[in-house]
């Protein structure tokens, strides 16, 4: 885990931050929630088979635990593509009091007081901030996000709103390590192709099987985007080998809730 990542606790919610961002932000873990089943406690997933009741009261739990409104939460919609939607006030609680209307991975605001989430269980969710513009993003990125390079589009969607690549701070949270990132030839050729060279050295080819390093890609990816390496910090956290604390789809073979990024304004 990178020194700068601290574990946190708020009566049974357990989730992780980073003293790198000085603003209300979290990631989630299994714990301090309300979900039964393949999805206790903390599911915050609406299409995992939970009670909606269940995954609203883990909602209000995380925005007490933080201390953001409840009512402004914005989400983001898990469609492994490219699409950020920049959060102006009439998106504001999209995915939880307002209809799902996009097919967005990733949120951009300048809106104070307005949490966005993004997802993970083993796919990368980074959370973004620049303190002197005051934007802040969050961006999923599973494998084919990641080679369509869904963070330097968020990147490039928070300079709209008058951040600098130069000031922003990015935190690529937990999520499978490239140990546990085993697949078939499919995934880095995929990549490859999206992004050529510049994922190689994130690869190696063990017997038939690949293992494909999605945080370093996803450092790589901002670098080239104009972050400053010192702004880029990798939790460090996987998910597969953390099992106990994070769902891991791969450790459930899909049976599992979701985690939740966030990060508030």
């Amino acid at each position: 885990m990178h020194t700068s990542m601290r574990r946190r606790q708020y009566g049974d919610l357990i989730y992780y931050t980073c003293d790198r961002l000085p603003v209300r932000h979290a990631f989630t873990t299994k714990a301090g929630g309300v979900s039964t089943g393949d999805c206790e406690s903390l599911n915050l997933g609406f299409n995992r088979g939970d009670d909606p009741k269940n995954v609203r009261e883990n909602y209000k739990r995380l925005a007490e635990a933080l201390d953001v409104p409840h009512e402004r939460l914005t989400l983001t919609q898990q469609v492994h593509a490219d699409k950020v939607v920049v959060v102006d006030e009439p998106d504001v609680g999209t995915g939880l009091y307002q209809p799902m209307d996009w097919n967005a991975d990733a949120l951009v605001t300048a809106l104070p007081h307005t949490p966005i989430a993004g997802f993970y269980a083993d796919c990368v969710v980074t959370l973004f901030y620049d303190p002197k513009a005051q934007v802040c993003g969050v961006c999923h990125a599973g494998w084919r996000g990641m080679a369509k390079e869904i963070a330097a589009n968020t990147v490039r969607q928070m300079e709209n709103k008058g951040a600098r690549p130069q000031d922003i701070i990015a935190v690529i949270g937990p999520s499978i390590c490239q140990s546990c990132f085993e697949t078939d030839a499919d995934v880095p050729d995929a990549m490859r192709k999206q992004m050529g060279a510049a994922i190689e050295p994130y690869i190696i080819k063990k017997g038939h099987k690949f293992h494909v390093d999605l945080q370093e890609i996803e450092a790589d990816t901002l670098r080239r985007a104009g972050l400053l390496p010192e702004n880029i910090i990798n939790s460090g956290l996987c998910t597969r080998c953390l099992h106990d604390v994070f769902w891991s789809h791969r450790a459930t073979n899909g049976k599992r809730g979701v985690q939740a990024g966030v990060i508030c304004l």
